[in-house]
């Protein structure tokens, strides 16, 4: 089972549009030595969908290259596609450079049938030997799971689900049903968003855009959960809402770009369309005092560059 708080973690990239090899190893050697327990890569915080598979593939050699100096560190790379001809070649690749698990958004763009997105999890199955997960993220795939799915899925083979939309309903079921079973099919949720209430159906993992930026934050509701102390978990679980929806006033990849940038570290470039304001923009400010507030509330150090 994949337990405790992995990053949906940004890709860095030089100002042409090159992959920054450097800054992406530091990064990833910066959110492990705060306590995240593993990357989920390529996925939408990380540019997955701007990139072709060659540079994905690059990604996920940094990463083992990276996670190898430290004992059990999960990488979960993202290899959905638009087609399953280039998901399939991704997930055999990421496969061979020694990956943990795989994780998939369903074809994106097109409008497809629950049929079609099985079929096209079949043969992601079909092609690895390692852990598959289904990314239900009905905002960029156009296509939302649904329990009938999800239980054909589960006799195919597929490991479990990473959700992102957190409808109770849909996903309780799905969590208590494998819970029934016996199947070891897993629940992660792709937000930190509930992470207090789906611990208490079950729910050991989740991926937070959080830790991109603050995982200091991420790893102390984590480690006080596991512990035991409810009181504290409360506590640091609010701050983090709170923070949070600070920081969703652009898109996820710009703002932890931004939030990066705030703290003193140097973020690179994210990869066009998408563009960083000047750092003259006030906004890098108060995200900076937002952050450092945060962390005085909870007792934590925050670190600047």
């Amino acid at each position: 089972m994949i337990k405790g708080s992995l990053v949906p973690n940004i890709t860095f990239f030089k100002k042409n549009g090159e992959l920054d090899f450097e800054k992406n190893r530091w990064h990833m050697d910066w959110m492990f030595s705060k306590g995240v327990d593993g990357l989920f890569l390529t996925g939408s915080y990380g540019a997955g969908p701007l990139m072709d598979n060659e540079e994905r593939i690059e990604i996920f050699k940094t990463a083992k290259e990276v996670s190898s100096k430290y004992k059990g560190k999960i990488l979960l790379p993202h290899v959905g596609c638009i087609d399953t001809v280039h998901a399939v070649e991704l997930a055999k690749a990421a496969e061979s450079i020694g990956v943990d698990a795989i994780g998939a958004v369903p074809p994106f763009y097109y409008q497809y049938s629950d049929e079609v997105v099985i079929g096209y999890y079949k043969e992601i199955i079909n092609a690895v030997k390692i852990p598959v997960f289904a990314y239900n993220n009905p905002g960029t795939s156009r296509y939302t799971f649904n329990l009938k799915t999800v239980r054909t899925l589960m006799d195919v083979g597929l490991a479990g689900i990473k959700d992102s939309p957190l409808q109770v309903g849909f996903l309780s079921r799905v969590a208590y049903e494998a819970q029934q079973k016996n199947n070891g099919f897993q629940v992660i949720i792709g937000t930190s968003t509930g992470w207090l209430p789906f611990y208490f159906m079950g729910v050991r993992a989740c991926i937070a855009g959080m830790n991109n930026w603050a995982p200091e934050i991420m790893t102390e509701l984590i480690r006080s959960t596991f512990a035991g102390e409810m009181d504290r978990a409360r506590d640091v679980y609010l701050v983090m809402m709170e923070l949070s929806q600070k920081l969703h006033f652009t898109d996820s990849t710009i703002a932890s770009h931004m939030a990066l940038k705030a703290r003193g570290f140097d973020c690179g470039f994210p990869r066009k369309p998408m563009f960083l304001t000047d750092f003259k923009d006030p906004k890098y400010a108060e995200i900076k005092k937002d952050m450092s507030d945060a962390f005085d509330q909870l007792d934590l150090k925050f670190e600047t560059n």
